[in-house]
C-alpha cells in the first residue's frame, strides 16, 4: 500500500475513534445537584442530573419510591430497579437520571458508603458497628512500665524486657 494511503486510512481511524469517545463521554457528563438545586433554579429541568442527599420515606412496594432531602428542600425519585442492600431512610444517596422540573425517575441509585446512618430497626445495624478502639487503651503509655518485665524481675531503665525463652 502507498504510504499516503496508510497515512490517510489512519488519519480517519483516529477521527472516528475520538469522534465515539466524545459523544459516549458526553452522554455520561450528568451533574451533582442537590434538592435545593432543584428548586431554586429550572436550569436542570429536562436533564439528566445526579441528585444526592439523605434519603426519605423509602418505600420499596413496586417502583422504589422515596424523597431525596438536604436540610433545606426534598425532591421526589422514582426506581424501577433492584434495591441496594444497604438504602434505608437516613442513608446518603445519588439517584441519576432524568429530572421533569418536578420529580426525578431515576436510572441508576446507589448508596453512598458510610455515609447517613442505619436506623436501630436496619438489620445491618449491628454487622457494621465497631468496637470501641479507643477506650482503655487510649490512656496507655507505651514507654511506661510496673517496672518489672515480663519475667517479673524490675526493670532498670523503665521499659519492659522481653525474656525470647
Amino acid at each position: 500500500m502507498d504510504r499516503n494511503v496508510k497515512v490517510v486510512v489512519g488519519g480517519v481511524g483516529i477521527v472516528v475513534l475520538l469522534a465515539i469517545l466524545a459523544t459516549t463521554t458526553m452522554g455520561s457528563a450528568a451533574q451533582f445537584v442537590t434538592p435545593t438545586d432543584l428548586a431554586e433554579s429550572d436550569e436542570h429541568d429536562d436533564t439528566v442530573v445526579k441528585l444526592e442527599g439523605q434519603a426519605v420515606g423509602v418505600d420499596d412496594s413496586g417502583p422504589i419510591t422515596f424523597d431525596v432531602a438536604d436540610g433545606n428542600y426534598t425532591k421526589s425519585v422514582t426506581y424501577d430497579g433492584e434495591m441496594p442492600e444497604t438504602m434505608s431512610d437516613g442513608r446518603v444517596v445519588v439517584a441519576e437520571g432524568h429530572f421533569d422540573g418536578d420529580e426525578l425517575e431515576a436510572d441508576d441509585l446507589t448508596v453512598r458508603a458510610h455515609e447517613g446512618e442505619h436506623p436501630e430497626d436496619h438489620p445491618e445495624t449491628e454487622k457494621n458497628e465497631t468496637p470501641d478502639l479507643h477506650g482503655a487503651h487510649a490512656e496507655t503509655d507505651l514507654n511506661e512500665t510496673d517496672g518489672e518485665d515480663d519475667t517479673g524481675e524490675d526493670d532498670e531503665d523503665g521499659y519492659d524486657q522481653y525474656d525470647e525463652n
